[in-house]
């Protein structure tokens, strides 16, 4: 954990870099994030020597904290969470004090010992997969809300895990991710949609929904449990965190409940896409 620092927002202003910004932002929007993550996002144009580097200087400075989780074998990465002066950084530049209000002294203690950890850790990779499926393709990641965000828009009818828009050949495709990793049964997960509904008929926009799952069989009874629960209002599509991760999000991953070919989110964007 870090120790107490003697930088202020004032004193840092002639040392925090935008990319500085850019990784106190990721790790506000996804509550921690891996040094391996903050190097592919932030990083991808250096050595990743050069992100452990700066990383160790940001929490010198006081604004990230860091903690290790146990394995048996060989050695995990750091985790990165934000101190209370660096949220206060992040709602200076936000112009907001939601980060602020959002963090506490003690935060890398209580995400080590989250039950949610796996699924915090889980849902950034996701994100990270997203950004590199961007960098690398014709598609662009034009925005990534995260849990809190998304409660904070659209909490009155639905919480899903985040929130992406996917910007492809003058189109916009607007959807909800779901990150399951199993602890909910395929009956909780069907009822999710419900509140897809009604936010669609609240905002006159089809609800589409991206369930990401753990395994290739958790995909298949999914797609059968959705087939009775999609529509024309809240629409879904399911894949599987190894396809996420291989060949990637903007492939031919994405499997509709009523259809047994995978297509691509490009593929969804002439009925679902909405123009520039």
């Amino acid at each position: 954990m870090t120790e107490p620092a003697n930088y202020t927002v004032a004193s840092l202003t002639t040392r925090i870099t935008p990319r500085d910004l850019a990784v106190l932002c990721g790790v506000y929007e996804h509550q921690t994030l891996d040094t391996h993550q903050i190097a592919r996002v932030c990083f991808h144009d250096t050595h990743p020597r050069r992100a452990r580097r700066r990383l160790l200087i940001l929490h010198r400075y006081g604004v990230l904290d860091r903690f290790r989780r146990y394995t048996p074998k060989g050695k995990l990465p750091d985790y990165w969470v934000l101190t209370p002066l660096g949220a206060e950084l992040v709602s200076y530049h936000q112009g907001t004090d939601t980060a602020a209000r959002a963090v506490f002294p003690d935060q890398a203690v209580r995400l080590m010992y989250s039950p949610q950890i796996h699924h915090v850790q889980g849902l950034a990779e996701c994100f990270v997969r997203f950004s590199e499926a961007a960098r690398s393709g014709p598609g662009e990641l034009a925005r990534w809300f995260g849990e809190a965000e998304c409660a904070r828009r659209w909490g009155q009818y639905i919480r899903p895990d985040a929130y992406v828009r996917w910007r492809q050949n003058g189109l916009n495709l607007r959807a909800f991710v779901e990150y399951d990793t199993g602890s909910e049964s395929l009956a909780t997960v069907c009822r999710k949609m419900r509140g897809y509904q009604a936010l669609s008929h609240y905002t006159e926009r089809p609800s589409l929904v991206l369930f990401i799952v753990h395994s290739g069989q958790r995909e298949t009874n999914l797609v059968k449990k959705l087939v009775d629960v999609v529509s024309e209002e809240a629409n879904a599509y399911v894949t599987t965190h190894a396809r996420v991760a291989s060949p990637g999000p903007d492939q031919r991953v994405w499997r509709a409940p009523s259809a047994a070919d995978r297509v691509r989110l490009v593929d969804l964007m002439p009925k679902l896409g909405e123009a520039e």
